[in-house]
């Protein structure tokens, strides 16, 4: 499987990620599982628009707080590979593609005013 076609799927199974980084985001702020929801895929939307190198992706997700960033960061290799499969390619998990490109916004959002 290439990067671009771990990148195609993501973009396909977003509704799949959604619903299981949803409820790893228990417990942060985000309160209702709507709200859980709702969070997870406005990081997975500025994960996949820092990835394809739009400016300010970050404006995706405003607003949360750290806790937020770093539980949906640090559960993001494991989620990736569940949901792409296991054959995704270690480049666009590296540390220089997808996973990079998300904790880069990530630093971003929470460093905005």
């Amino acid at each position: 499987m290439s990067e671009a076609d771990a990148f195609r799927l993501l973009e396909q199974r977003r509704a799949a990620f959604t619903a299981a980084a949803a409820p790893l985001l228990a417990g942060t702020e985000v309160g209702s599982p709507a709200d859980a929801a709702d969070a997870a895929d406005k990081l997975l939307g500025m994960t996949l628009a820092a990835y394809q190198g739009r400016l300010k992706p970050e404006a995706a997700a405003p607003a949360l707080r750290r806790e937020v960033y770093s539980r949906f960061g640090d559960n993001l290799v494991p989620l990736l590979k569940d949901i792409i499969g296991r054959d995704v390619p270690v480049a666009f998990l590296a540390l220089t593609r997808c996973v990079d490109a998300y904790w880069r916004s990530a630093a971003r959002a929470v460093d905005a005013p």
